[in-house]
């Protein structure tokens, strides 16, 4: 259906380093206006709408959306090299993924290394950090913010419960597509698929019936409106849905909703954000329901 999206959630004051907070949520891309370029493996690569060449990449623990940032980079484009704009940049990098600066410095020595070696800027400022650095190839000077990975041992998250009753683990949207182009955010005036991930925990049981609403929250004629819309969307195995309904797997303690979601251009409004009220109903009788917020641009 077409709906309309996303809380603008922000890094906390700690950092998102060694969390699995969102990146395109922070601050620092409502400041910068990261633009998804890609994901593969463990890297999502982001584009920074400011003057100059700059790109940030972000380093997770697996392959999926929602595990631990371990590694935070600015990307500064050698033929367009500009040493206050990357230091300014940088510390803008730092506060998002450490809650502070660290090193504002001067970078020139940075653009100088030869790709065989790199130069320390900052060893262990925080628990969670081993060092900042910065390192040099032929496209990109790199500074680079790495997690401690002792801490990330210490701190891993708990195993999930495989007893007990069933509940929801956690839950994200892993992204959308957009006329087949990747983005982490809703845009307005273009449909898109959007992808909901949720985990279980307790006893394993399988979706039998999901409920999909929606909430939008936007700003018209200088009043903020936060309300749910009426429609609600169905899925359970057998029914036929159309080309716009929701689509359901699941795969162990996995469950997608691939979602279709539009937000409509209309004169004065600024759509903030929609979010989705999943509602999941098991085979072993559990209901469970999920909210969650999607960015809109």
């Amino acid at each position: 259906m077409a709906a309309l999206l996303a809380g603008l959630g922000t890094a906390g004051a700690a950092g998102l380093l060694g969390t699995s907070q969102s990146v395109s949520t922070s601050a620092f891309c409502q400041q910068y206006k990261c633009t998804l370029l890609g994901n593969g493996g463990r890297e999502w690569l982001y584009d920074l709408k400011v003057p100059g060449s700059q790109l940030l990449l972000v380093q997770r623990e697996s392959s999926e959306p929602g595990s631990r940032v371990t590694e935070v980079s600015l990307l500064s484009d050698n033929d367009e090299v500009n040493a206050e704009l990357d230091r300014k940049t940088f510390g803008d990098v730092q506060k998002m993924a450490l809650g502070f600066v660290s090193n504002t410095g001067r970078l020139e020595s940075c653009y100088a290394l030869d790709g065989a070696t790199y130069r320390v800027m900052a060893d262990a400022p925080n628990e969670r950090t081993r060092r900042i650095y910065c390192d040099w190839d032929e496209a990109y000077t790199r500074f680079v913010i790495e997690a401690d990975r002792n801490f990330l041992a210490r701190t891993a998250p708990a195993s999930v419960p495989t007893t007990g009753p069933t509940k929801l683990n956690n839950w994200y949207f892993s992204g959308c597509y957009v006329a087949g182009s990747a983005s982490e955010d809703l845009p307005t005036g273009k449909p898109a698929r959007c992808l909901l991930v949720v985990t279980t925990k307790g006893a394993a049981s399988q979706v039998v019936r999901a409920e999909f609403q929606y909430e939008i929250e936007y700003v018209q004629n200088g009043q903020y409106v936060k309300k749910i819309l009426p429609e609600k969307e169905y899925w359970w195995p057998g029914r036929v849905q159309k080309a716009l309904d929701p689509r359901v797997t699941q795969q162990g303690r996995t469950v997608k909703a691939d979602l279709s979601l539009a937000i409509r251009n209309v004169p004065g409004r600024r759509v903030i954000s929609l979010n989705t009220i999943a509602k999941l109903t098991f085979a072993n009788g559990a209901v469970k329901t999920a909210y969650e917020p999607l960015t809109v641009r």
